[in-house]
């Protein structure tokens, strides 16, 4: 391989896609997106064009490291089934081969040696000799059967040996690796990022589950992967804390035909399911199959079949399902926006610059509170005094008094999940405190030394989305884990299942999400403050627009104003992520939407 590219997120990877870099053993053609096969008709829509890698075939004559290099540059082509890539193996091989999706994403240029013979030995089609190429190379992250991302911590040595022979006088390779070996250039190039929806683990509400699917692969292929990912489990950095509706269950039949998509079940998962599960796997196939992340499906509607007989139907209508639950949780329009006043009192917003106090001890401002958050349902307040070695609660209720918490080495963010569970994340520590108990003190999967500065749980009540740092040095990072409960015991993520996000935002100071698939991160660079959308799901960090005295930052999706604390307590509010910035009058310090 002899493009070369700096590492980068995988995140980022995604979306730079049709800049890649190409191989020299390949050509490129302009394409419209995947292409149907199998029983498909009335596909929707036309894909985002992009640069389609087209394969050389085998030139005669030509070198076994020649063979090997044309091999690795024909696999990032799904076309066929790796049709041209099947032409540089033994004819034995080409009928073995099957990598699947499976991936080892490496850096490029790879190092071909030169081939090492050797002895004459007795093949199937002649005396041949065999010889030996090794490739050599820096492993980034490697991509599972179902298209879960797995990154290393750091480069690892990535050496692959071919083995070839000749096959009517022509190198051919008798023994190709099982998982595709991409440069990190292919991969951006020819993978797509793509939602899988599983349940939370507690209740109903759906998780996103980002992975990658291949850009070409046909949709009967596309969605037969996808369904078969959805039949078990999640794995990686959500196995866990979510789960699927029918584990056990196994694919019978797919046929897709005019926008419809029958997905035929059978086994013991599927045969007794109850009417629950049966439409909670309904809900996740339309959630996957029908609302892809580019926005382009063939599938607009779902027929869930249990051996043969119909037991389900939805379909997607615009840019919503049909049916209402289970769905992945949104914030509702008119979202109600709470801040603290000069005095530390817990406020709401009730017009364009007008705010009325709580109800209970929080809004009477007898503890100055400076940072706050309340409970998505709004029953439940907490906040932070500046400094913050205490922490404060209490219900939103006539009469509620605060409760309070004490740490010697203070509190840097606080977030309530949809169970009224409130998260508190210090420099010693991240805690868990359930309505009326003790604060249970949260394993976090990260390397030793890192601390967790900010933390915000998404609505699904699994995801978690954090700052952290390391105390020794290095700047801030974004990573997001997902909750684990087993028993008393509290977790987020294991040791290296944690992914980093938001590559190329530098110092994030604060976040908050946006909806289901984005975080609004507050970050500095130069003394001035920067906000970006920074996707979970696989895109790059956008850059939006931001008023140059801000200080905070909360949203409530795309129905609710985006508001921004200034400093000296004002507050600003956007109706869209690029919109004006408009400043209230007042004093709002640490404006946040509930969450």
């Amino acid at each position: 391989m002899t493009a070369t590219v700096s590492r980068v997120s995988w995140r980022a990877a995604a979306a730079a896609g049709a800049a890649a870099l190409l191989l020299s053993a390949c050509a490129t053609i302009a394409d419209t997106g995947p292409v149907s096969s199998g029983q498909v008709s009335g596909a929707g829509g036309q894909g985002k064009p992009y640069l389609q890698l087209i394969p050389l075939l085998p030139q005669p004559n030509a070198s076994p490291d020649e063979i090997v290099n044309g091999f690795l540059a024909a696999s990032a082509s799904f076309a066929d089934r790796h049709e041209i890539a099947r032409q540089y193996l033994t004819p034995e091989a080409q009928k073995a081969w099957n990598p699947g999706w499976q991936v080892h994403v490496v850096t490029a240029p790879l190092q071909v040696d030169q081939p090492e013979s050797f002895a004459h030995q007795a093949g199937p089609y002649d005396q041949t000799e065999i010889v030996q190429v090794v490739v050599t190379g820096e492993e980034l992250a490697s991509l599972t059967q179902t298209g879960q991302y797995v990154g290393t911590q750091g480069k690892v040595p990535l050496p692959v040996k071919f083995l070839l022979s000749k096959v009517n006088g022509q190198w051919r390779i008798t023994n190709p690796p099982p998982e595709l070996v991409l440069s990190q250039s292919d991969f951006q190039q020819v993978y797509i990022p793509q939602n899988l929806y599983f349940l939370a683990a507690a209740g109903q509400p759906l998780v996103p589950d980002p992975v990658f699917v291949p850009r070409d692969a046909s949709s009967v292929s596309l969605v037969s992967q996808l369904v078969h990912a959805l039949l078990s489990n999640p794995q990686g950095w959500l196995a866990g804390a979510a789960h699927t509706a029918l584990p056990g269950a196994r694919l019978l039949r797919l046929a897709i035909v005019g926008g419809t998509a029958t997905v035929d079940l059978g086994g013991r998962g599927a045969a007794t399911a109850n009417s629950a599960q049966l439409s909670e796997m309904a809900a996740q196939l339309n959630w996957t199959l029908a609302n892809p992340a580019d926005g382009q499906s063939p599938v607009q509607s779902i027929q869930l079949e249990i051996n043969g007989r119909v037991r389900r139907t939805v379909s997607w209508s615009g840019d919503q399902p049909s049916q209402a639950q289970p769905a992945v949780p949104a914030a509702q329009e008119g979202a109600a926006l709470y801040s603290a006043s000069s005095s530390g009192a817990v406020q709401e917003l009730t017009g364009p610059s007008s705010w009325r106090d709580v109800p209970g001890e929080a809004g009477q401002g007898r503890v100055p509170l400076r940072t706050i958050a309340v409970s998505p349902d709004g029953r439940f307040v907490a906040g932070l005094p500046n400094p913050g070695n205490e922490l404060y609660y209490a219900a939103l209720q006539r009469d509620a008094r605060l409760g309070q918490w004490s740490h010697a080495s203070g509190f840097t963010s606080i977030s309530w999940d949809v169970h009224d569970n409130l998260w508190v994340a210090g420099p010693e520590g991240v805690w868990m405190i359930r309505p009326g108990d003790e604060p249970v003190l949260v394993t976090v999967g990260l390397p030793p030394g890192y601390q967790v500065s900010q933390l915000r749980v998404a609505l699904d009540g699994v995801r978690v989305a954090m700052i952290i740092q390391n105390p020794g040095g290095g700047s801030a990072q974004l990573r997001i884990g997902a909750i684990v409960q087993s028993g008393d015991g509290v977790s987020i993520g294991q040791t290296g299942q944690m992914e980093s996000i938001g590559a190329g935002v530098s110092n994030p100071l604060q976040l908050t999400w946006y909806d289901a698939d984005n975080l609004i991160v507050l970050s500095q660079s130069s003394g001035a403050p920067e906000l970006q959308e920074v996707p979970v799901n696989g895109g790059q960090p956008q850059q939006l627009t931001v008023d140059p005295d801000t200080v905070s930052i909360s949203a409530a999706g795309p129905a609710n104003q985006l508001a921004a604390g200034l400093a000296h307590g004002q507050l600003a509010l956007t109706p869209s992520l690029n919109g004006s910035w408009l400043t209230s009058n007042g004093t709002a310090f640490s404006p946040t939407y509930p969450g």
